[in-house]
């Protein structure tokens, strides 16, 4: 789940920098913006956690799972790019991203071998 987590940050980092470069805040309000960012973060990977300790079956390396993190996190940015949701609905993506990483946890690919 932390590769998910880190790729999702990864995709989800640039809109955040560009806000605060271009804000006028103090730096505590910074860091404090910062922390929010990394927390409210959680909850759209925190589908795929759900999923696997419902035992969700599927299995993914550890960068595939990077990759499908910083995928995650750019479908909500071109949500709110293309305006097929408005920046009240922030709640909605954050939903939509959660289901998404939800089934992502019943996909596999190369099922690591069990060794008896």
């Amino acid at each position: 789940m932390w590769y998910l987590y880190l790729g999702y940050i990864v995709a989800q980092s640039y809109a955040v920098i560009e806000k605060l470069i271009f804000s006028s805040i103090t730096p505590l309000a910074m860091f404090f913006s910062l922390v929010v960012f990394f927390i409210w973060s959680t909850f759209p990977v925190a589908g795929y956690l759900l999923a696997k300790i419902c035992r969700a079956p599927g299995y993914l390396n550890n960068k595939v799972l990077l990759g499908c993190g910083f995928v995650l996190g750019f479908v909500e940015n071109i949500l709110f790019h293309f305006n097929l949701l408005t920046y009240g609905q922030e709640t909605l993506g954050t939903f939509i991203v959660f289901c998404l990483s939800f089934i992502l946890a019943f996909i596999s690919s190369n099922k690591p071998i069990q060794q008896v």
